[in-house]
């Protein structure tokens, strides 16, 4: 059992951690001694185990909705607020620590301070009912008090509670800055035929790490990791490029280094004064979405926004014949097309209908029917619960904004009748798009006006392609 505390240290092939001699069970919540640096590692290490205790109150929480019998309309409605308040901290904070100190790093320490002051609130209305069970059972000793109505294995979820309040809130800003460069973004379990990684003379000296996204000039593939770095607040330099261009750079020496997969767009991170280049849009939204925060730590919501995300994949590929008016892309070694392949103009327009008659409605209404199911949002099955997870929010996965989300969003502003920057033109004049919102889609229409309306997105509109509809 990795999530109890001795395995879960055993697990880690650590010894655990000394427990005081009169309770071996007590969970000691700050067993560093009220240490305040990070020492080495070990807020990583801290962040993994409070993951875990937070793992176990949610297992907890579920349990209790299960039993509906004894349960009260007002209790679960508690429970549930408590078990978003714990998933929302996993999502922030400890569920992939290195990511949480890149955002760290990026914070200010007032904003750093308020968002542990919230993590704490979230924590504590769990800890909460935690120790009002639903029914009594035996007691134990809970912080110096006995405490004869909580059962013992609720008690000691919350004491791991407590200590995971202390770690989120244990590192600073400068702190995580200095862990981030120093161990390059990268602490995760290494394969034994890794080579050890040389560590650095002096961490602080470490370059602070930069992205930078290359496409052309249009919106394409690579709008939607544009536009989640913008929500997602990670610093990014834009660098467009020409059809022109990039045909010079597929017949450049270093082609394969610059260009991974002989396409746009690309993301180069450099970091410590290296620079790597990644390709793929697919990979590098689910990249930018993890750093972000706009990609689930749940399994399940993944599988769900994963879903979303290969379905519009299929869709684009649809449209292929209709930007090239060509049976197949371009050549991804040369970027030529193939003139074998070139579609005649009755070959192009019965392509057009197509897509727009049969796999563009196909595919929206199975996202329609995606979004008003509870696939991913409940694993209990209960309805009362999958359907107050639907109402809270209009987004793929319920309140919170995905990768997914921005995807549609980009997808659907292309392709209206009257958008600037057409993602399909020979789609966008038919209007078909509108009209399959309208009529067959509310809940998709719903999401897309919600991204549509954000703050952040309609400036990035204005600033990027000047317009707040782009």
């Amino acid at each position: 059992h990795t999530r109890c505390r001795v395995c879960h240290a055993l697990f880690r092939g650590k010894p655990p951690m000394p427990s005081p001699p009169d309770d071996p069970d007590f969970i000691d919540p700050d067993p560093e001694g009220k240490k305040s640096g990070l020492g080495d590692t070990a807020w990583l290490d801290h962040c993994r185990e409070a993951d875990a205790f937070l793992i176990d109150a949610l297992d907890v929480l579920r349990a209790d909705l299960a039993t509906s019998s004894r349960v009260t309309a007002s209790r679960r409605k508690e429970t549930q607020a408590a078990m978003a308040g714990v998933e929302s901290v996993r999502k922030s904070v400890t569920a992939r620590p290195v990511e949480t100190l890149v955002k760290i790093a990026n914070l200010g320490n007032e904003a750093w301070v308020t968002q542990c002051a919230a993590a704490s609130r979230s924590l504590e209305v769990a800890i909460s009912l935690l120790e009002k069970p639903l029914e009594n059972d035996d007691g134990m000793v809970l912080r110096g008090v006995l405490n004869n109505v909580v059962p013992e294995k609720r008690a000691r979820v919350a004491q791991g509670l407590r200590r995971a309040k202390v770690v989120v809130s244990r590192v600073t800003p400068q702190d995580a800055k200095n862990l981030a460069d120093q161990e390059g973004e990268t602490y995760y379990p290494k394969s034994p035929n890794t080579k050890p990684k040389k560590k650095q003379k002096n961490a602080n000296t470490s370059e602070k790490t930069a992205y930078t996204l290359t496409y052309l000039n249009i919106k394409g593939l690579a709008e939607p990791v544009r536009l989640a770095m913008r929500i997602g607040g990670l610093a990014f330099e834009e660098r467009t490029t020409t059809y022109e261009d990039l045909a010079l750079e597929r017949s450049r020496d270093v082609s394969s280094t610059s260009l991974p997969y002989g396409q746009l767009p690309t993301l180069a991170i450099e970091s410590n004064s290296k620079t790597q280049i990644f390709a793929q849009s697919p990979a590098l939204l689910r990249y930018v979405g993890r750093l972000c925060g706009l990609y689930p730590v749940d399994s399940l919501l993944q599988l769900r926004v994963d879903g979303v995300e290969e379905c519009l994949c299929d869709l684009r590929k649809t449209f292929t014949p209709l930007w090239y008016r060509n049976a197949l892309g371009r050549d991804p070694g040369c970027g030529e097309l193939c003139d074998g392949t070139a579609l005649s103009e009755e070959q192009f327009q019965a392509a057009v209908t197509a897509v727009s008659e049969t796999h563009l409605p196909a595919r929206l209404v199975q996202i329609e029917n995606i979004l008003g199911s509870g696939a991913g949002l409940d694993d209990l099955g209960d309805s009362d619960t999958q359907q107050t997870e639907k109402e809270n929010g209009p987004y793929v996965c319920g309140a919170d904004i995905t990768i997914a989300d921005i995807s549609l969003y980009v997808l659907l502003a292309g392709l209206e009748k009257t958008c600037s920057v057409p993602y399909c033109a020979p789609v966008c004049e038919t209007g078909v798009c509108e009209k399959i919102l309208q009529e067959r889609c509310p809940k998709l229409k719903a999401l897309y006006q919600a991204v549509g309306a954000r703050e952040d997105v309609k400036a990035w509109n204005v600033e990027r392609w000047g317009s707040r509809r782009a």
